[in-house]
């Protein structure tokens, strides 16, 4: 959750260095004017310290209300001195999927980043960020490219588990399973919401690969269209994600439907059966005194003998002709790949024959030699 006051990091990176150093963010005028570049990290949305901030980068009015208005969606804005970027994560949350907005200013020497709630993509680079060669001499603008990166492997991650999740799900749909509505509608909702994200996100990482941005340099921007790419792609697998659950819930429809008919046939064949018997019981129930069968000694055994013939024929009778005991549902998938195979089959059946027949004129057993 959002922190009560916000937590600021500072990081240094002195000039032709290739790792940052951490430092004490009371040292950030003197650090700022001693060269190289710097990162200051702030964790939590303050209005004070946000002001206080603006006011030393000298960031335009409607930037820091962007930070504070966290209803924002992704965004690139470009000031005369600096850049300003909307973006979103997702939250480290086991319950529930949740966006977290961060907002970062590039400029001159520095880069400034305001984080609603602590992400995993910043908690990684923090760890790495002092490691000898990980910045690789790059500035300010590279190392926001990382972290977008950092965050948009998140993106992809999800989306992945979320094509997992729909595999799982189809052959729980085909057993009928009655919790696989409730999770087609999870991830429903789930996709959805990034999808609604991923394209925002992708329209800030295009402003930031293809635009001429305050602070950005070329080889920030190449890394920003790689990112781009990649939302090309989660959005392309997100919509076809929709298609793929609207399948999944018809297969689910399909197969209850198909237990249910199952059920009615069973219980139609039986009463079928049934029907016969009951009118024999019913004849030989009736209460009238010249009935002749009623004197014969074995006729009791004989009409249960009769009865049995008649309900043994019947069911043999619909079992014939397939009115119990189908093709189930289940079985579908396995029949396809059989059916495909029969369509290669006849396809290959004319190329083979035609040949067949190249190779007897090159033998020189064609028909029309002569003898």
């Amino acid at each position: 959750m959002p922190h009560n006051r916000g937590m600021q990091r500072l990081y240094y990176v002195a000039p032709g260095a290739d790792r940052a150093v951490e430092a004490d963010p009371a040292d950030l005028a003197g650090l700022r004017a001693a060269g190289g570049w710097i990162w200051l990290d702030v964790v939590g949305v303050v209005p004070a310290e946000v002001q206080a901030i603006a006011d030393q980068f000298g960031f335009d009015h409607l930037a820091v209300e962007d930070v504070l208005d966290e209803s924002e969606y992704p965004k690139v804005d470009d000031y005369p001195d600096h850049t300003m970027a909307v973006l979103l994560g997702i939250a480290d949350d086991e319950q529930r999927l949740r966006m977290v907005e961060y907002d970062a200013f590039l400029g001159p020497g520095y880069l400034v980043t305001f984080l609603h709630e602590d992400l995993p993509g910043f908690g990684w680079m923090r760890s790495h960020l002092t490691e000898p060669g990980r910045l690789g001499g790059g500035g300010p603008d590279r190392f926001l490219a990382l972290l977008v990166e950092a965050e948009a492997a998140r993106f992809r991650t999800v989306v992945d588990s979320l094509e997992q999740q729909i595999d799982s799900l189809e052959d729980r749909a085909l057993a009928g399973d009655a919790a696989v509505i409730g999770e087609i509608h999870a991830l429903r909702r789930d996709g959805l919401l990034l999808r609604r994200v991923a394209g925002p996100l992708e329209d800030a990482t295009h402003r930031l690969a293809r635009e001429d941005l305050s602070g950005l340099g070329q080889r920030a921007r190449m890394r920003f269209a790689s990112i781009e790419d990649g939302f090309e792609r989660i959005i392309e697998t997100l919509d076809a994600s929709r298609g793929l659950l609207g399948a999944v819930l018809e297969t689910y429809r399909a197969s209850v439907a198909e237990k249910a008919n199952e059920v009615m046939k069973v219980l139609t064949v039986f009463a079928a059966i049934v029907l016969p018997l009951s009118l024999m019981a019913g004849i030989y129930g009736m209460n009238f005194r010249h009935m002749p069968e009623l004197a014969w000694r074995w006729s009791y055994f004989g009409l249960l003998g009769a009865m049995a013939l008649v309900g043994v024929g019947l069911w043999f009778y619909f079992s014939r002709r397939g009115f119990i005991g189908g093709p189930r549902f289940g079985e579908v998938p396995k029949t396809i790949g059989r059916g495909l195979s029969g369509v290669v089959r006849l396809t290959t059946k004319p190329v083979a024959g035609l040949a067949r027949a190249v190779r007897g004129r090159a033998d020189g057993s064609d028909g029309d030699q002569p003898d």
